[in-house]
């Protein structure tokens, strides 16, 4: 049975882009797609995918936010950041419970940044 992912970012361009990757490339079913921090715990309940994507800044609550949410209900929920955000904001996220990260911008047409986001993507399923 495929691994279920649910994506949420507030740009519908690296949605797709997003989407398509896991979909493509690591053989997801991609359960459904978000555009804030709200729609990501409503969707991280309504589906309990094996992953769920958050961006940092989003409109309405931020990932950081939403992820904090999605894991006081659901401790062993994985959640892989991606996003532009660096630093500080990144490692409070890792800090807080989100099981790796992306950094954007997503160069998918680089062999080395899609075998380092395969890698990170299967990681999370191993650390377990």
């Amino acid at each position: 049975m495929k691994r279920t992912v649910v994506i949420v970012d507030d740009s519908k361009f690296l949605m797709k882009q997003i989407t398509d990757f896991f979909e493509q490339q690591m053989g997801f079913s991609v359960v459904a797609t978000g555009s804030d921090g709200n729609d990501a715990v409503e969707l991280f309940r309504k589906f309990k995918p094996d992953l769920i994507t958050l961006d940092i800044s989003m409109p309405n609550k931020s990932g950081a936010d939403a992820m904090k949410e999605i894991l006081s209900d659901y401790p062993d929920a994985k959640v892989l950041m991606i996003s532009a955000v660096r630093g500080n904001a990144m490692l409070q996220c890792m800090c807080d419970g989100a099981k790796g990260y992306i950094e954007k911008p997503l160069k998918l047409g680089d062999a080395e940044f899609i075998k380092d986001f395969k890698e990170t993507v299967e990681e999370i399923f191993t650390s377990d």
